[in-house]
This record gives structure tokens, C-alpha cells and sequence, in this order.
């Protein structure tokens, strides 16, 4: 599957401000929150087959095809972009906002990584993902076909889970 990402959303650096006291910590542009914001990349590839991933995967990742309303296989699929909340340096919760793009869409993606060794899986799941059309790439070789998708972005939260969350495809 070659996946990348990170571990968990980033906080911007509390710059070190001199004062005549001493020090204080806080922020010293109008951009301090701009990394809680931003998306965070994640990367994987994985193999195209005749049954699972043949169409739907395509599909699934960003409606390539900018399609209204969104359908994956037969089902019609809802953006899960502007679900959210990210916590703010003060504490406070705002929720995550909408694509100016009406047609770009985001979704959930589940990692789980198995250990025979551990008494349970670990995973991850990253919220509200885009994925650019332009970062997704179909190669062949002569005994099979590889989807890998070079760069996600993740606007949402990253949560540790142990087992696949149940889908939404509506």
C-alpha cells in the first residue's frame, strides 16, 4: 500500500517574544493559526482488480468526473467536507469550512495496519480529504494495475482507530 501521512493534525510554533520580564509565548503575525487550517498530505498506492476496486475507487476519491450528484458505483455520495471542527490555539472549536469549488468533494480515509504480533490493529483516519485529480496516477505493468495517489490533503481531523468505521454513501 506504500501509505504516508501523518500521525496527527499539526500545531503552529509558539514564537518566543522578549519582554522585560523575561519571555512570553505567542504568536507575532496574523498568520499564527494558518497551520491549523491547512491540510495535512498523506499518500498511498494500491492494486486495481476486476471486482472491488475496478470502478468505484476512481470514483470514490474526489469526483474525478465533477458528476452531479456525486455517484459511486450506483450510490450517490455526499461531500464530508465541512463536517468538522478544529480546535484553535485559544481552545475554542470552529467548524471546518466548505470548498469555494462547489464541485469538489472530500471523504474519509481509513488506514488499519494488522500485526500478528499485537493484540490489536492500529489505525488512523483522516477527515475530509481531497484529493486532486491532477495527484492520482493509473500505471500497468504486464501483470497488473496500480492506482497511487501521490498527494492527499487533509483538512479534517486524524483519529486513531482500531476497526473500519461503518461507510456513509449518502
Amino acid at each position: 500500500m506504500n501509505f504516508s501521512g501523518d500521525a496527527a493534525k499539526p500545531r503552529p510554533v509558539d514564537p518566543i517574544i522578549v519582554t522585560a520580564g523575561g519571555y512570553d509565548h505567542g504568536p507575532t503575525s496574523d498568520d499564527y493559526e494558518r497551520t491549523v487550517y491547512d491540510p495535512v498530505s498523506l499518500s498511498f498506492s494500491c492494486l486495481i482488480d476486476d471486482t472491488t476496486n475496478r470502478l468505484k475507487l476512481r470514483q470514490a476519491l474526489c469526483n474525478v468526473d465533477l458528476d452531479s450528484p456525486w455517484k459511486v458505483g450506483s450510490d450517490t455520495w455526499t461531500s464530508t467536507k465541512a463536517r468538522g471542527s478544529i480546535v484553535l490555539p485559544d481552545g475554542n472549536f470552529v467548524g471546518t469550512r466548505p470548498f469555494f469549488d462547489t464541485r469538489k468533494v472530500s471523504i474519509e480515509i481509513q488506514v488499519i495496519w494488522e500485526s500478528r504480533q499485537a493484540a490489536s490493529n492500529f489505525g488512523l483516519a483522516y477527515d475530509e480529504c481531497y484529493v486532486p485529480p491532477q495527484n492520482i496516477e493509473i500505471s500497468e505493468s504486464p501483470d497488473r494495475v496500480e492506482l497511487t495517489v501521490r498527494e492527499a490533503l487533509a483538512y479534517g481531523n486524524i483519529s486513531p482507530i482500531t476497526a473500519f468505521k461503518t461507510g456513509r454513501e449518502s
